[in-house]
């Protein structure tokens, strides 16, 4: 037989067989977003197909034995250090029909310790006692930010909170951070201490010319009041644990709706404008709790 014909058939079957080994499982990789900040937590969504033609189940016997697992690497293709935990996403007790189709939600900073800034690449694999070879996902990137501060408070922590053997007040920081998304400037809360970070939460966006305020109660619960557009504001109040204790919208009316505070009593409230009604003058954009006063896009991803 002709060489190159040999060589042509040889390319062929082993072109034919790397296909049929990537065709037993197909995993995607998604993420909803592309930029983070540090200490924020980071979820992977894999779409895992089972193209085997068998039921594929993950279980502790050896031949249904199997594990989803990720590589991630910075931009000097390093893997960043991993915390005391198993490296792989627990799938056990997970069955797969023929060509199901089945989604698993990952929170990445829980095998992963992210903690520096800068740009990442991420693809997960699967292994499984049935098949020789393992099976990857397409690659994704996603970058970390420090943000820049752009309001901060200290604040005790309330005497009914606090700890009655301690004589000592303690103190948590409140935080607020901006990232840029593309072109578009985003803002974070981050409640912190010297030893840990108690909560990291998206509030929103900047909206042209208009000022974000914020203001501490008499009990350290934050207040802010934040423009989601010209017209409508976003009212929150958070505990120093980071817990939304309150979340109201409110709209310009013959008067601009502002935060005041009482300096006899410490309370903060909203002055001015008026409550906005949900689905007429503002609608809610994803889980963030943000709001618009356009409506959602057709098919919004909230994952």
């Amino acid at each position: 037989m002709n060489k190159k014909v040999i060589t042509l058939t040889f390319f062929i079957a082993s072109f034919v067989s790397a296909s049929l080994c990537q065709a037993q499982i197909a995993l995607k990789l998604e993420m909803n977003r592309q930029d983070y900040i540090r200490f924020e937590p980071i979820f992977v969504k894999i779409i895992m197909r089972n193209d085997s033609g068998h039921a594929v189940a993950f279980g502790d016997h050896e031949k249904l034995r199997g594990k989803l697992l990720f590589d991630v690497r910075n931009i000097r293709n390093r893997v960043p250090e991993k915390p005391l935990t198993d490296k792989s996403y627990p799938i056990q007790g997970t069955i797969l029909r023929p060509g199901e189709i089945r989604d698993f939600i990952v929170p990445l900073n829980k095998y992963y310790k992210l903690r520096d800034d800068g740009r990442y690449r991420i693809h997960a694999y699967v292994e499984h006692g049935m098949f020789q070879h393992s099976y990857r996902s397409n690659e994704n990137a996603f970058e970390i930010h420090t943000g820049v501060v752009i309001w901060q408070r200290t604040v005790g922590i309330p005497a009914l909170l606090q700890s009655k053997d301690s004589n000592q007040v303690k103190t948590r920081n409140y935080l607020v951070r901006s990232i840029f998304e593309g072109n578009r400037k985003t803002f974070f809360l981050t409640i912190e201490d010297k030893n840990k970070i108690y909560s990291v939460r998206r509030i929103g966006h900047e909206v042209g010319e208009e000022n974000m305020t914020c203001d501490v109660d008499m009990l350290s619960r934050l207040h802010i009041l934040l423009p989601a557009s010209p017209q409508i504001f976003n009212y929150f109040v958070f505990d120093i644990d980071g817990r939304l204790e309150q979340r109201e919208v409110f709209k310009r009316s013959t008067t601009i709706p502002t935060l005041v505070r009482d300096p006899e009593s410490g309370k903060v409230q909203v002055a001015g404008g008026e409550k906005a009604k949900e689905n007429v003058d503002y609608y809610n954009i994803g889980k963030d709790g943000f709001s618009s006063s356009s409506p959602p896009p057709a098919n919004t991803d909230n994952h």
